[in-house]
């Protein structure tokens, strides 16, 4: 499951694993939208003539994704368990969730608030512990159709992803043990470009 701690931790106390799924997202926003520039030949300005030409046929699309963070889990690196298949988890000695003006890539959430538990003993560690970073996203679209040839249609396309060139985290370290525990390492694609020819007939 996505976020979440897979597996099953004991498999006797299923109570234990009543945790907020690894893909539940609390607030998010999505709107998409493609706007018609109003110049050129059946449009509402300059139908006619070099200008409405050049100004017409063009479209600008956008994309916008804002989400809250994922549920995930923390579990120790290596199970001392002997008994089942599922990640052994941390034991928990207080609120490891940071307030949002503590949290750094170096240090996501309180290293020190969690432990590993004796050996043969089961984590008191939720299945989902903490929330992971959210998502900003804009995708911008710039098009124009060349129409000609009465069913014949090229468009040309520029298009810019994460166009604010905004950073998108992915989750911390959840393994006890793991140097990169608690630490951020990989983050979504910066902003990126391309352009592109579409014929249609």
């Amino acid at each position: 499951e996505i976020g979440a701690t897979p597996g099953i931790q004991n498999y006797y106390n299923r109570h234990a694993e009543k945790a907020l799924s690894g893909n539940d997202v609390r607030n998010r926003f999505a709107f998409s939208s493609v706007y018609e520039i109003p110049f050129g030949k059946g449009r509402k300005y300059l139908g006619d003539g070099p200008v409405g030409v050049a100004l017409g046929g063009w479209n600008i699309g956008a994309i916008v994704t804002l989400q809250q963070g994922s549920p995930y889990g923390l579990t120790t690196q290596t199970s001392t368990l002997n008994a089942f298949s599922g990640a052994q988890r941390v034991n928990v000695l207080r609120d490891p969730a940071l307030p949002k003006d503590q949290r750094t890539v170096q240090r996501w959430f309180d290293t020190d608030a969690v432990t590993a538990p004796p050996q043969f003993t089961f984590g008191s560690a939720h299945r989902a512990l903490l929330t992971g970073p959210g998502l900003c996203n804009l995708h911008l679209s710039l098009l124009k159709n060349f129409k000609f040839a009465e069913t014949w249609n090229l468009q040309f396309r520029i298009e810019a992803f994460n166009a604010l060139n905004h950073t998108n985290f992915e989750e911390p370290g959840g393994a006890l043990g793991s140097p990169n525990f608690g630490v951020i390492t990989a983050s979504q694609a910066a902003r990126s470009m391309q352009l592109g020819l579409k014929l249609t007939f």
